[in-house]
């Protein structure tokens, strides 16, 4: 095995995709683990990273990673079939690893948002995939290809003797069904659902995982409550005097004349802008990894915005704000809650405070700065899932360096119904009436010479997908998306 040093990668880079010359190069590093392991990463784009082209070798020259995002990739070509793309996919998966298709087999292929096809490759044990294994090919409709990764072969894992029987695995399930009532806001990119929004659900356990090579049910993944950070909420007063007047998402932010927007990228129903001093430079030139986020980051304040409503989701301060206070953590709790005043008025009806049982909330945070974590809720009490406030304030400017809000409106909770229609009994029986148990191939987490675990994972047995939720006011079963 011979290793090439970072100019011969670099060149090697070179030799693999045509980097047009309107392309910079922002990013050359090169890794070294050991034993002949490591990577060398390359990237290019242009002035306003809208295009960019990314690669990732090993040190041996092998191309184990591919990025292409470019406006320019060829339109006036027809489109080709899904099997003139797949020959496209072997011809370049063989083109970087000339045996690759004995041990690796086609296993799926999904079309993506893009209307590019992404083909899976896969190492097969038992008809079934091993996770971390083989490699995936994206693909344009015209034939270019437009990301690829590679992860590799692993060894074949050991096959068990026998199976547990799904029947013993239904009953474990059933005797353990514990539905909690809950408030989440579904995506459909996640969820096998038509529309995003918010809905009241029955929460199902996510990690349904139980090993298939045993005589009796055992959880492959056993979670536990977190007995050594129990967390209490506490209801926020209501302030003495409701704030009416509208603010600008720069003044809730803290964007100050001197500012200016330096980028502006899409992000789906959000937009993302950065801003910057105006005079800003940096002497920064390097091609590192450091080097590219210090220029990328350094004295920036990037926010999130709602596209449908113009209101803010979060930001955060890259550029050091300085000051003369030296707030307590109560002084900096009502700078906090002046805060969520201007930005939901109606604070005190949706969120709690997490705090420790001991008083503290459990936030290791740098002496500057103190953050605050706040649980929402509807109106009723209904705990919406997987949704926090978190607002860091600076401890010696008394300003908020950091907030992160919902991916929804408050006030979108207003029209979500408070109450079930399907009661608890009746989402138990919905429940275990779609059950099914399938096997798959997955990492195995104990301290064993094994590298993989055969498991039975819970599934919808028509869709074959987890079962993420039972809808409380119509018991429709909600599952991932395929």
């Amino acid at each position: 095995m011979v290793l090439l040093n970072k100019e011969q990668l670099k060149e090697r880079a070179r030799t693999l995709v045509h980097i047009p010359g309107h392309l910079q190069p922002v990013i050359e590093e090169y890794f070294e683990w050991g034993n002949g392991e490591g990577e060398a990463m390359f990237s290019w784009a242009d002035e306003q990273q809208d295009e960019g082209i990314s690669i990732t070798l090993d040190l041996t020259g092998n191309l184990t990673s591919l990025s292409i995002e470019q406006d320019t990739i060829a339109t006036d070509h027809h489109a080709l079939t899904e099997r003139e793309l797949k020959e496209i996919a072997e011809h370049f998966l063989c083109s970087h690893y000339p045996d690759s298709l004995q041990s690796l087999t086609h296993y799926k292929t999904k079309k993506l948002t893009t209307k590019a096809f992404r083909f899976y490759y896969e190492q097969i044990v038992m008809d079934l995939p091993l996770p971390n294994a083989g490699c995936f090919i994206d693909i344009g409709p015209s034939g270019e290809i437009v990301n690829f990764k590679y992860f590799g072969l692993q060894p074949e894992p050991i096959i068990p003797e026998a199976l547990i029987a799904k029947e013993k695995l239904i009953e474990h399930v059933s005797n353990r069904l514990d539905f909690q009532l809950t408030i989440t806001n579904l995506n459909s990119s996640i969820h096998d659902v038509a529309e995003d929004g918010l809905r009241l659900l029955y929460d199902v356990e996510l990690f349904m995982r139980y090993k298939a090579g045993v005589a009796e049910p055992t959880l492959t993944i056993i979670h536990e409550e977190d007995e050594d950070y129990p967390e209490k909420f506490v209801s926020l007063s209501p302030p003495p005097e409701r704030i009416q007047k509208e603010v600008s998402v720069e003044e809730l932010i803290g964007i100050t004349q001197q500012m200016e927007v330096i980028r502006e990228a899409d992000w789906g129903d959000e937009k993302g802008i950065v801003w910057r001093e105006k005079d800003w430079k940096t002497e920064e030139t390097g091609l590192s990894m450091d080097s590219f986020l210090l220029r990328h980051n350094e004295d920036t304040v990037k926010a999130f915005i709602s596209k449908e409503t113009g209101k803010l989701r979060r930001f955060m301060w890259f550029k050091e704000r300085g000051g003369d206070l030296s707030l307590s953590r109560e002084e900096c709790y009502q700078k906090a809650i002046d805060f969520l005043q201007m930005i939901i008025p109606n604070y005190d009806q949706y969120l709690q405070l997490a705090v420790q049982k001991d008083g503290d909330d459990g936030v290791d945070e740098p002496e500057m700065t103190e953050a605050f974590t706040f649980h929402i809720h509807n109106r009723h009490g209904v705990k919406v899932r997987l949704e926090l406030v978190i607002v860091t304030v600076n401890r010696h400017s008394g300003q908020i360096d950091y907030y992160s809000g919902p991916s929804f409106d408050f006030e979108q909770l207003n029209s979500i119904p408070s109450e079930a229609v399907i009661s608890q009994k009746e989402a138990h029986n919905i429940f275990l009436k779609s059950l099914d148990f399938e096997l798959a191939w997955n990492k195995n987490i104990e301290d064993t010479h094994e590298n993989y675990i055969l498991a039975y994972e819970a599934c919808e047995r028509h869709k074959g997908t987890a079962i993420r939720y039972i809808d409380a006011i119509t018991g429709a079963v909600i599952t991932e998306k395929e």
